[in-house]
């Protein structure tokens, strides 16, 4: 047993300096590749520039050196199972970064030539490290190259799927704990037991919290035993409620409250400035003609005013005027009918309706700081007790927002319902935004005919 352990040690080993030794070349020929493409920018001429006193050639010898050495010191961590792509790129731009300076560092001379090299091979090596983790997570993915692995928990743990899902080819079996009975196998023999028949696994998952510490110190054991690595969970495989996340410090892992980004003065800051100019923008050029075509046309088809309003609240409860175009006649009845197979509309107020353009006057709302472009659904300060109870059960009752024009919706989301409305608090971003109003305006093209003033 331990002549295989050995055996295998070793091939781990080959293909570890093998894989290291591939990626070291194909990083010297990126960075070949960068001082030639700085050199044709710079209108040289490369085939002139091959002599080995020339500063092309230093530049690329130098740069060899360095790389081994950085490489060394620094961990490319895009072979790596259960690296992020966002900690792909970190560690790229440090090894990238690491490189520049010590490139500074050995040439006295500062030209452009090296600038340009720097800031291409940053590029290039970011990008070639995405591409190869990309690779190797479809190639841990594959059957034949999966980790397998054996979890010790009890019948109601979720941690398995858990694992699974957040570790790229990891192939994990159950060991139920179950309660002592009189003659049971003790859990270290059962491990060892099935660790023998089944030699293709490489690790035991536990959580201290179920096992008692002879238990423990059992498991520790048969696993130095048989040669397999014991993973530690530290958290109980419990569900958590969506308000908290499972969150690192340094080495101890912790339960947070779940991220608000409006809760930074500065996030707020840049959705307030979208507001103002996106606002500004329609109504210096879009809403002054169609003001007027509007007057025009509400004032021939109907008597009335050119504007109506309603009292409206968003997430934060606070009311306030929302104005809209008048769509039906001043006096109408209520119907039951949908949309716009109201009769109470007149002709004119049917296209404002289908095309949403009677909402063009909220703009003013949006730039006097009442409303946002895109906020929380829109309701009566009637309903919001409703509204403000489910908050509650979402753990979201601090949560607030302003009224939106438009609002994040979930598919067949039931009116009132605030789930959308609470993940699009906890992941709002100036990208998620202009995807949501870009949706909008596709809806507006296409002439949908929304039920609701906050369809996307």
């Amino acid at each position: 047993m331990q002549t295989v352990g050995i055996n295998i040690h070793k091939w781990r080993t080959r293909r570890h300096w093998l894989r290291n030794g591939l990626t070291i070349l194909a990083e010297t020929l990126i960075w070949a590749g960068c001082v030639y493409a700085a050199t044709l920018a710079q209108g040289a001429k490369p085939a002139q520039s091959l002599h080995p006193s020339s500063p092309m050639t230093v530049l690329m010898g130098w740069g060899f050196a360095i790389l081994l050495f950085v490489t060394y010191f620094i961990h490319n961590n895009a072979f790596s199972r259960t690296a992020r792509r966002d900690e792909v790129v970190a560690c790229a731009m440090k090894t990238a970064l690491a490189f520049c300076v010590l490139n500074l560092v050995v040439f006295t001379e500062r030209t452009s030539l090296q600038i340009l090299c720097y800031v291409f091979f940053a590029v290039a090596l970011t990008v070639e490290r995405l591409i190869v983790n990309n690779w190797f997570i479809r190639y841990c993915t594959q059957p034949a190259h999966s980790e397998h692995g054996v979890i010790i928990c009890r019948g109601g743990d979720t941690a398995q799927q858990a694992l699974q899902r957040n570790t790229y080819g990891l192939m994990l079996s159950r060991l139920e704990m179950g309660d002592a009975l009189p003659g049971q196998d003790p859990l270290a023999q059962r491990l060892a037991a099935y660790l023998t028949a089944h030699k293709e696994t490489t690790s035991v998952y536990c959580s201290p919290s179920v096992l008692s510490p002879a238990e423990m110190e059992a498991v520790a054991h048969t696993c130095r035993e048989q040669g397999v690595v014991l993973h530690l969970l530290p958290l109980p495989t419990t569900t958590f409620n969506p308000s908290v996340r499972n969150e690192c410090r340094g080495t101890i892992c912790v339960l947070s409250p779940a991220k608000r980004p409006l809760r930074s003065m500065a996030n707020r800051a840049v959705k307030r400035l979208t507001d103002i100019v996106l606002s500004l923008l329609i109504l210096l050029t879009v809403f002054p003609p169609f003001a007027l075509v509007a007057f025009i046309y509400i004032k021939r088809q109907s008597h009335g005013p050119l504007l109506t309003f309603r009292h409206m609240c968003g997430m934060n409860g606070k009311p306030f005027r929302s104005l809209t175009f008048r769509t039906r006649h001043f006096n109408a009845a209520p119907s039951f009918l949908d949309g716009t197979d109201d009769p109470g509309y007149f002709p004119f107020g049917k296209f404002l309706s289908r095309t949403r353009l009677e909402l063009l006057p909220q703009f003013l709302s949006v730039l006097a700081g009442s409303m946002s472009i895109v906020g929380s659904q829109a309701m009566t300060p009637e309903s919001h007790a409703n509204y403000r109870r489910e908050l509650q059960r979402l753990f979201a009752s601090g949560y607030r927002l302003k009224a939106g024009i438009t609002s994040y919706q979930f598919p067949g989301q039931t009116e009132g319902s605030p789930e959308a409305d609470v993940w699009y608090c906890r992941n709002w971003g100036f990208w998620l935004d202009m995807r949501i109003m870009l949706r909008r305006l596709g809806t507006l093209l296409s002439r949908s005919k929304a039920k609701s003033i906050n369809y996307i």
